[in-house]
């Protein structure tokens, strides 16, 4: 079955186009009596862009690239198809100026020829999309289709020029917005939801390519420490109060292809479904109820405590220390320590940044930068999880380790927060890009 005329039959009960489906059977091998001669122009379209057929509020996308052109089914309400692409072989005018397009269908043994009239780069265009061909020699000498709009033949599968209008990036609107939690175990996530970013449990944030509002797919790239991965999240069951989520990660070589085919199917993601339900109130206090010094669980090496974490917050003595038995007295001193001056908060993801002021101990030399400071899982007056973000993802924030921490304001903002998942071992020596449970003093 041809594959545009297949888009055409399954937009039938939107009453478009067409009521039934064709077959090959339909292909149009007598075409109209050429008018005019062709000549050979190039291999590339001199325009590109997305321009649409549009019909009661349900456009139809067709993407041009200088060597391609597209039928984006996936980005079209209701169509449940995948995209279908053709590859351009050669293009050809006749003296009336309307460019024959030769291409062959990406995966399939199949050629058309496009024919392109009235083209007003940026603004709209002429298509007629009638001729199919089993070989390319076929679609080169196809005669072009006369110059009148005439009346679709519905029952041949004859369309007939079509004009597209250029799309101009319409806004995206996810169906849901907000907070949305999963709790199970003793561990809670969470999607925040805005129309141009999503944000994952406060660790990262996923720019919003784009939406299919059929199939409710999202496709997505990370950003900041996640640039160059992919995800492809899908939304179902939606009420007023829940959502079913299931997500894909592609961060292979290829992801982007990966993920964009992923996100034309008309099919499930292939992962399980998630219900999250939304956040109606804070599920934790403001920073401001923050305030107070917080340890960690006590460092055990032999079988003797060691030392523990401490994160004063909100305090003249804002600060991190490492308190150490480092003399086998069981007297615990400064190993290193951090002098802080909060310089900026930002409560939706859980991040404060401090000036560092002083810095002593394994934390010498990095008076005068910035560290970046994620506060989650917090009460009033009983605990929080801290994670000290890192620009590699290092483990440490040592002297020794040099440029790992931000040197400005603005780049240590820009410094992710680790995976959720990534939970301190209870060590002395891999406590920074962690999450470090701790308890009020």
């Amino acid at each position: 079955m041809m594959k545009i005329t297949k888009l055409f039959s399954a937009l039938a009960i939107f009453a478009l186009l067409i009521t039934s489906c064709s077959s090959d059977d339909d292909v149009i091998r007598n075409p109209p009596p050429e008018q005019g001669g062709q000549k050979e122009v190039g291999t590339e379209l001199s325009f590109e862009g997305t321009y649409a057929y549009g019909h009661a509020g349900n456009p139809i996308p067709f993407e041009f690239k200088k060597k391609s052109i597209s039928m984006q089914m996936s980005l079209m309400a209701g169509s449940g198809q995948e995209d279908d692409t053709y590859n351009i072989i050669k293009i050809y005018e006749n003296a009336e100026g309307v460019l024959k397009v030769v291409s062959k269908h990406e995966t399939e043994s199949e050629y058309k020829a496009f024919f392109l009239r009235n083209i007003k780069e940026g603004e709209s265009l002429d298509i007629n999309i009638d001729y199919t061909f089993p070989s390319e020699l076929e679609a080169k000498e196809a005669a072009y289709p006369a110059a009148g709009n005439s009346t679709p033949d519905h029952v041949n599968n004859k369309f007939g020029w079509l004009k597209l209008t250029k799309m101009n990036g319409e806004e995206i609107k996810l169906p849901v917005q907000g907070k949305y939690v999963f709790s199970a175990q003793g561990h809670t996530y969470f999607y925040n939801f805005t129309n141009e970013t999503v944000n994952f449990n406060g660790s990262y944030d996923m720019k919003v390519l784009k939406h299919n509002t059929n199939t409710n797919k999202i496709l997505m790239e990370g950003e900041g420490e996640k640039a160059g991965t992919f995800y492809v999240a899908q939304l179902k069951n939606i009420t007023d109060n829940t959502v079913d989520i299931a997500r894909l990660t592609f961060g292979e070589a290829d992801a982007k292809a990966k993920a964009e085919a992923e996100f034309a199917l008309a099919t499930d993601v292939g992962a399980n479904f998630t219900t999250y339900t939304k956040e109606t109130t804070p599920s934790v206090p403001s920073f401001d109820g923050l305030n107070g010094k917080y340890v960690s669980a006590m460092i055990v090496i032999d079988g003797q405590d060691m030392g523990q974490y401490e994160f004063h917050i909100g305090e003249n003595d804002n600060a991190f220390l490492l308190m150490a038995d480092f003399s086998g007295t069981g007297t615990f001193t400064a190993g290193g320590k951090l002098d802080l001056k909060r310089v900026f908060t930002d409560e939706t993801k859980g991040q404060m940044i401090y000036e560092i002021t002083e810095s002593a101990g394994y934390y010498a030399g990095r008076t005068g930068q910035f560290l970046t400071l994620y506060v989650r899982d917090y009460q009033t007056g009983t605990k929080a999880s801290f994670a000290i973000a890192t620009k590699n993802g290092g483990s440490s924030i040592a002297s020794s380790k040099g440029d790992i921490i931000g040197t400005t304001i603005e780049e240590a903002k820009a410094i992710a927060a680790p995976d959720a998942m990534k939970a301190w071992d209870g060590g002395m020596m891999n406590y920074a890009h962690v999450w470090i449970p701790t308890t009020k003093k």
